[in-house]
């Protein structure tokens, strides 16, 4: 039987993902956000089966987690999850959901997972990777302001104006937190450039959205920033952090001697 989960039933939830996630990342710490937070397309649908054996969660077309636990697997729950799901006209796109993401993809270690979903008929439609960089002790640099409440609009309308409104609902969740995750920098009175942190898989230490105005760029910005959360990410008591869903690894590994962590597929119908 599949049925609608509730926020009732999240302690079995985050005993589930606990029990069958495969990925690189701890996906029961950020249970509460990957099940039941919204994304860009609206609030998720949330699915279990047999008794919490399985759980899938759609937003829009995007299939965010699809998790069955280890020792039920090779039953069909996970068949029977994503049946269901394609029934309701979700699930084109594996992972991969711009704005409220787990992961990019698949891990590209993660074989039995993408047999799993090539035999369903998907194929590959895209690849990244996430890096990973050591956190930085010390203060900011001058010039590096962490936005308030106060200026959430015009941070937030700069981002759209200059990246769009998957990055401004991305970078909105920033002021979830209390101070807001979320730094900026000026140049000639106006916003040059952002970095958020935690914002999105709150709590697993990861970076961004980001990014410098066109018009501002080369002028070493976007490494500024970027400095500037990794010192928050240490003051919130991450020993790394993860910089995920990027090509731009040159950048980082000069900025801030990051490596890659996990490739990813990302796969669709």
């Amino acid at each position: 039987m599949i049925r609608t989960a509730t926020r009732d039933d999240l302690p079995r939830i985050v005993k589930l993902l606990a029990r069958a996630n495969d990925a690189p990342y701890d996906l029961a710490r950020v249970a509460e956000e990957k099940c039941f937070g919204a994304g860009v397309a609206g609030e998720p649908e949330v699915r279990v089966a047999d008794d919490f054996a399985g759980i899938s969660v759609t937003c829009g077309t995007y299939l965010r987690i699809l998790a069955v636990d280890r020792a039920r697997r090779g039953r069909g729950v996970g068949s029977a999850l994503l049946r269901e799901a394609r029934e309701r006209g979700r699930a084109q796109i594996v992972a991969a959901e711009a704005g409220n993401y787990f992961t990019p993809g698949i891990a590209a270690s993660d074989e039995p997972a993408i047999d799993f979903f090539v035999k369903r008929g998907y194929r590959e439609i895209a690849s990244t990777q996430n890096l990973v960089a050591g956190v930085e002790s010390g203060g900011v640099d001058a010039g590096v302001v962490r936005t308030t409440p106060a200026t959430r609009e015009r941070i937030l309308h700069f981002i759209e104006e200059e990246f769009g409104r998957i990055w401004r609902f991305e970078a909105g969740r920033a002021f979830e937190n209390d101070p807001p995750t979320l730094f900026y920098v000026e140049v000639d009175d106006e916003i040059a450039g952002f970095a958020a942190h935690d914002a999105n898989n709150r709590g697993l230490g990861f970076f961004g959205p980001t990014g410098v105005a066109r018009a501002r760029r080369g002028r070493g910005l976007g490494a500024r920033l970027l400095h500037a959360s990794l010192a928050d990410l240490h003051r919130l008591g991450h020993q790394s952090a993860v910089i995920p869903w990027t090509d731009a690894i040159e950048f980082y590994r000069k900025a801030c001697g990051a490596t890659v962590q996990e490739r990813f597929v990302t796969f669709g119908v």
